[in-house]
């Protein structure tokens, strides 16, 4: 079973989405916040697994009240579920620490789906989004404000093992490590094994970091 607290203060989307999760047997909607400030406190009384967490929120955004959160709560699940696709915005939550960006108007079916894969670690960007930060990219703009290096020494990047590579081609296409073991044929435990040396190699701190820096170099 998986908790989940919704943070979104647009009350018709709200119960909107709170009835279509509550059919899923394997989610448990714990609760429902309207702005950031509600969202900080109801992740420390409720502890969620993972939080749905909306943008443009008011009080506090939804930017602030992840980083709050991811500070006090790293291992709650943010996945970002918002209308906001501009590609300052995705860096900053990411940045935040969010796990997860999916737009509004995505499935109920497939969101059940990144639920279930974000709370298992996978780390996921709508391809909307994906689009919109290769043209910021490409546009020779401000670049991303992230603390990913956005060069990473090429010694680093030759220390990386075949398997390594493969390791974090996944991760940055969204597999969790389960996932990666099937693909690989390898056990979890070596899939964590190898996510450990990456993120040493590459000095990132974690996956989400691994996977935005494969969508710099390669855009």
């Amino acid at each position: 079973m998986i908790r989940v607290l919704l943070v979104e203060d647009d009350e018709v989307f709200r119960i909107g989405m709170m009835v279509s999760l509550k059919k899923y047997s394997d989610i448990d909607l714990i609760g429902a916040s309207t702005d950031g400030k509600e969202a900080i406190t109801a992740a420390k009384e409720l502890q969620p697994d993972l939080i749905l967490m909306d943008i443009g929120l008011p009080v506090l955004s939804g930017i602030e009240a992840t980083k709050a959160i991811k500070e006090k709560q790293p291992q709650i699940k943010i996945l970002v579920l918002t209308s906001h696709s501009e590609a300052k915005t995705v860096d900053q939550i990411m940045n935040a620490g969010a796990d997860g960006f999916c737009m509004k108007g995505i499935s109920t079916e497939r969101l059940h789906m990144l639920i279930q894969e974000v709370h298992q670690g996978a780390f996921w960007i709508d391809p909307v989004v994906a689009a919109q930060i290769k043209q910021y990219l490409q546009a020779d703009r401000q670049p991303f404000t992230t603390d990913v290096p956005l060069a990473i020494p090429m010694e680093a990047l030759e220390s990386l093992t075949e398997r390594e590579q493969e390791v974090l081609a996944l991760i940055a296409a969204g597999k969790k490590n389960l996932d990666i073991a099937d693909i690989l044929m390898i056990s979890p435990g070596t899939v964590r094994v190898h996510v450990h040396s990456i993120l040493n190699k590459l000095n990132v701190k974690d996956r989400t970091q691994a996977a935005l820096f494969v969508v710099r170099r390669h855009s």
